[in-house]
């Protein structure tokens, strides 16, 4: 539904004359045609309960937004959805009133017109409002694309097309705002994500990221779209134009102009979160002091006097926005073995269960398995503890976390320094565990497990490298090599598997169009 309303929006005609019109006409001549007024009249009520909508939805972010900065209020994931599910209903509800004020600004504008062709070769001029005034007998628009020499000189075709990068460029302004207003939810949960120590939150918070940054993704799509049209009509609307008037000197300076800003937009492309927000915010000024230039050039007052109006009280959206790249969590319970004086777990304190991951490695050293559960005292004030059943109704022990085997290693080394007697080194992967310790007595059971000292590798199915697959391999993996295997790229190797996946799920997020695969390399 969000995609919808953003891509509606691109395409959604509204003249730029409407936007200003009040409840008096263009032309005084029309307040005499009864239809004409109602239109006007439900034109100013349509946009009336728009702006009030959209106030509802600035104030539901800010005391959301709010909230969340502050530490003491808990957000649950059940609000987060409910704001959400809010927020885009509101914005249906702006959508559908966009979509009714487009009908009626058609309507206006047909009516506008047959007024003009009705009075056009009249011994009088047509009486416009104030803000406007004839020139030499001629009509004069205060929109640039509005006056005759463009109708004109145009073909009907590229005319229409420039007619729609004006109604692209109204709507630019509201895609960047709508844009920051994404950013600002982005970065929030992102920094949510980041502080809670609750699974669950983070799982959620995760998800509500993921979505929030599609729906970003789209709207930054659709923005760089919408600007490359806008430019690419516009300038060759406006340098047609110059050349068929032999305005040359214009034509040179306004092509030197468009390519230092170009030049500077390409200096600045990956440095933030949104290159077409970028493009914009500088472009845009560019383009509107060529737009003046032409209207002084071409003696369009009106026109004229409208840009520099605009140019006076421009202010340009924000685009400085830091990049948010939000990696996936691994809340794993790592822990180092404590030794205390007396023992910690009890009858009031007892034993947690022991949790598996469904993703992410750790390490735990197995104290042992019995047919009951053990007195406290056996194990010494050892801590952190933990103990699972299995289907044969037997109790196992274990002690510890690590994120690695050579941490595991040195924490099976202290237990057998304190007379534990047999130490074993367990290992669980993204929810499945097998026993390290025991692969060498057990050399069949080795289907699916990997031994001891196995170096991984990981493999991309790509013909060549980018320059933004290659920054992720080195900010992922800095220490490891790439090359060429046929076909496919390596990368490594690893030692730890988990440090290889990291690197394999960093590349499927940020380059889902990689094949990429982890290969166990066994000496």
């Amino acid at each position: 539904m969000v995609r919808k309303i953003y891509t509606t929006l691109i395409i959604l005609s509204l003249s730029a004359i409407a936007f200003v019109y009040a409840d008096e006409p263009q032309f005084p001549g029309l307040r005499s045609n009864e239809r004409y007024m109602a239109l006007k009249k439900q034109n100013g009520a349509l946009l009336e309960r728009e702006d009030s909508i959209q106030l509802i939805i600035n104030s539901t972010r800010e005391e959301f937004n709010r909230k969340r900065s502050i530490d003491s209020i808990i957000i649950s994931p059940t609000d987060i959805e409910q704001f959400t599910s809010h927020i885009l209903t509101l914005e249906e509800q702006i959508f559908e009133l966009r979509q009714q004020r487009g009908d009626v600004i058609t309507e206006l504008n047909n009516i506008e017109q047959e007024y003009i062709l009705a009075h056009m070769f009249s011994s009088s001029p047509i009486e416009e409002s104030d803000n406007t005034a004839p020139s030499n007998n001629v009509i004069q628009n205060p929109i640039l694309i509005k006056n005759d020499i463009f109708r004109d000189n145009l073909s009907e075709v590229d005319y229409e097309e420039l007619e729609a990068a004006q109604d692209e460029d109204d709507m630019m302004m509201e895609l960047c705002n709508e844009y920051a207003s994404l950013y600002n939810d982005l970065s929030n949960t992102s920094r949510l994500y980041m502080q809670t120590t609750s699974e669950s939150v983070a799982d959620s918070l995760f998800s509500v990221y993921n979505t929030l940054k599609t729906t970003a993704s789209v709207l930054n799509e659709d923005i760089d779209r919408q600007w490359a049209h806008i430019i690419d009509t516009k300038y060759y609307a406006y340098g047609y134009i110059l050349e068929k008037n032999n305005r040359y000197d214009l034509l040179d300076s306004s092509s030197a102009k468009f390519s230092e800003m170009q030049q500077r937009c390409a200096n600045e492309d990956g440095i933030y979160n949104s290159d077409a927000v970028m493009h914009y915010a500088i472009g845009y000024p560019t383009l509107l002091d060529y737009e003046i230039a032409v209207a002084q050039e071409m003696g369009l007052t009106e026109a004229l006097s409208a840009l520099q109006s605009k140019q006076k009280s421009l202010v340009v959206p924000e685009y400085k926005y830091e990049i948010i790249d939000m990696q996936r969590r691994l809340f794993l319970d790592y822990a180092p073995i404590k030794v205390g004086k007396t023992n910690f777990y009890n009858n009031n304190n007892p034993v947690p269960e022991l949790k598996v991951y469904e993703r992410g490695t750790i390490y735990r050293i197995l104290l042992g398995t019995f047919r009951t559960k053990q007195p406290m005292t056996l194990f010494k004030g050892i801590q952190p503890l933990y103990i699972t059943q299995d289907e044969n109704k037997e109790y196992s022990y274990y002690v510890g976390g690590f994120a690695t085997l050579k941490e595991a290693e040195e924490a099976q080394l202290f237990l057998k320094d304190k007379d534990f007697k047999r130490p074993e080194i367990c290992r669980w992967r993204d929810g499945e565990m097998i026993n390290i310790d025991n692969l060498s007595k057990n050399e069949d059971d080795t289907e699916n497990v990997a031994p001891v000292g196995s170096r991984y590798v990981v493999i991309l199915d790509c013909s060549t490298i980018s320059d933004a697959l290659r920054e992720t391999i080195t900010s992922t993996s800095p220490d490891k090599s790439i090359s060429r295997r046929g076909a496919q790229f390596a990368i490594g190797t690893f030692t730890d598997h988990s440090e290889a996946d990291l690197l394999l799920s960093t590349i499927e997020e940020k380059h889902p169009e990689i094949t990429v695969s982890i290969e166990e390399l066994n000496f």
